[in-house]
């Protein structure tokens, strides 16, 4: 293959300075072909899907690669997924104008809920087509405003190939704090360029940060740069302006620069689900009283009592910054849904959205799904959980499942695994006998942290202590 450095269009001339930043990763395959004969490479860029011209050292467009007409960015897939990677948007893929269904399923809208979510859309899209200052999309949990954010981030992505940023605020302060590394791909200052001077940024969840006097420090100076050089910027929040700092408060207010809409509208996904799954999902009467300060780790033998404070630190250390997979494996009754659930109350008070599904409701919610008078088709249903920005999966069994039961998770497993979505499983299964396909997952310490809770059920822990 040719480097890039000695690549001949057809109709242009060696370069010894091409633009690499955009191009760094085209190969010698042929992309492009000729509209009026398929089989063969396109003639203007020999099938390379870029060229160069013949200009003089003087035009600015001397030494950068053109795109070829008959290339069009909507229609580069190898770009779009190149973009994605880079902008940490993978995993939003599905999220477009298209699915962002204005019509609240499960219980008539009003005509204000209806209006605000259509406005929100409309906004949405004019944004996404000419970017202009910041836009701010405000409302509570499950409203629709990650959805918007990530539409138009995916329209500029991939109909004009502009490179975007999509983060939620936690992510981007880890982002920053990483780069501290001595082992970091990039340091400090080149992280903190790139995400001040990315063309098109997208804060997800402002306001569920911890506010540190740093974390607020490197969100003002972010933020006051993207706003004085007004670069376009999307941000999304649940909480009013008056609880942030007021430094970025009042630069959010600014209406010169910034556009404003609040979404009146309840929590799309509970709305979609039948009662009798909604109920399964997102009521949490049953786990309220499991919190950190009532997980007791008392236990006849030190050892075993160590072992508890240790699952007891791990879970109040991912709930803080949910990253990775976090798997507690254990004998039935010895604290891994207590401690699964008040991760999920710990996530609800932090603003965060998760999904707490014990396994045998999460197939149920499934099935009922089949049914003819279900308001959300299984597909979407699937993808919804698959989606979910936090899954908790408790009681997860694959050993004893049906072949359909296996399937469907292990679809939902790989899918998050790929996508590097924050998950918390529970397992009373060992490595040793759990499925090969789901062993090798948990056992990928780059991304799950695995740790077996050794101490016998609770009951047994109180009657032994007696």
């Amino acid at each position: 293959m040719q480097g890039l450095s000695t690549i001949q269009a057809g109709n242009g001339s060696a370069i010894s300075n091409p633009d690499s930043d955009r191009w760094e990763d085209m190969s010698a395959a042929i992309v492009c072909r000729d509209p009026d004969n398929p089989e063969q490479p396109c003639p203007i860029c020999d099938g390379r899907g870029v060229y160069l011209l013949h200009l003089p050292h003087s035009d600015e467009r001397f030494g950068k690669f053109q795109r070829c007409p008959n290339h069009p960015v909507a229609k580069d897939r190898a770009l779009h997924e190149r973009l994605r990677r880079a902008g940490n948007l993978a995993s939003q893929r599905d999220k477009t104008f298209a699915s962002f269904d204005i019509e609240l399923r499960g219980r008539e809208a009003t005509r204000r809920e209806q209006e605000s979510l259509a406005r929100a859309k409309r906004s949405g899209r004019a944004f996404a087509a000419a970017p202009s200052g910041w836009i701010v999309f405000a409302g509570p949990h499950g409203c629709g405003k990650t959805h918007l954010a990530a539409a138009i981030a995916n329209e500029r992505l991939e109909r004009f190939g502009e490179r975007v940023l999509f983060l939620t605020a936690p992510d981007l302060l880890d982002f920053l704090r990483i780069s501290y590394s001595p082992n970091a791909e990039a340091s400090y200052d080149e992280t903190f360029e790139r995400l001040r001077r990315a063309p098109l940024l997208v804060l997800d969840d402002l306001g569920v940060e911890n506010p540190s006097v740093w974390a607020r420090e490197k969100l003002f100076q972010l933020l006051n740069y993207r706003h004085q050089a007004a670069l376009p910027t999307v941000i999304t929040t649940n909480v009013h302006l008056e609880e942030l700092d007021p430094r970025i408060s009042s630069r959010l207010q600014e209406q010169a620069v910034v556009q404003h809409i609040r979404i009146s509208a309840p929590d799309y996904r509970r709305l979609q689900l039948s009662p009798a799954s909604a109920l399964r999902i997102t009521d949490m009467t049953l786990y309220q009283d499991m919190r950190y300060d009532s997980f007791s780790t008392a236990a006849p033998q030190a050892e075993e009592e160590q072992n508890l404070k240790r699952a007891l630190k791990l879970a109040r250390q991912w709930s803080a910054a949910p990253k990775g997979w976090l798997c507690f494996l254990g004998l039935a009754g010895c604290g891994k849904t207590h401690l699964a659930a008040a991760i999920a109350n710990d996530l609800w008070e932090r603003g965060r959205e998760r999904m707490f599904l014990t396994v045998p409701d999460l197939l149920d919610t499934l099935r009922l799904a089949f049914d003819p008078s279900s308001a959300t088709s299984f597909d979407t249903r699937f993808r919804e959980i698959r989606n979910s920005p936090i899954l908790i999966l408790d009681d997860l069994r694959l050993a004893s499942a049906t072949p359909w039961a296996k399937e469907k998770l292990i679809q939902l497993i790989d899918y998050r695994y790929l996508s590097r979505l924050p998950t918390v499983i529970t397992t009373t299964e060992t490595m040793e006998s759990s499925d090969p396909r789901l062993a090798t997952r948990l056992m990928d310490r780059r991304l799950c942290t695995p740790f077996a809770i050794k101490a016998p059920s609770y009951t047994m822990r109180t009657q032994q202590k007696r």
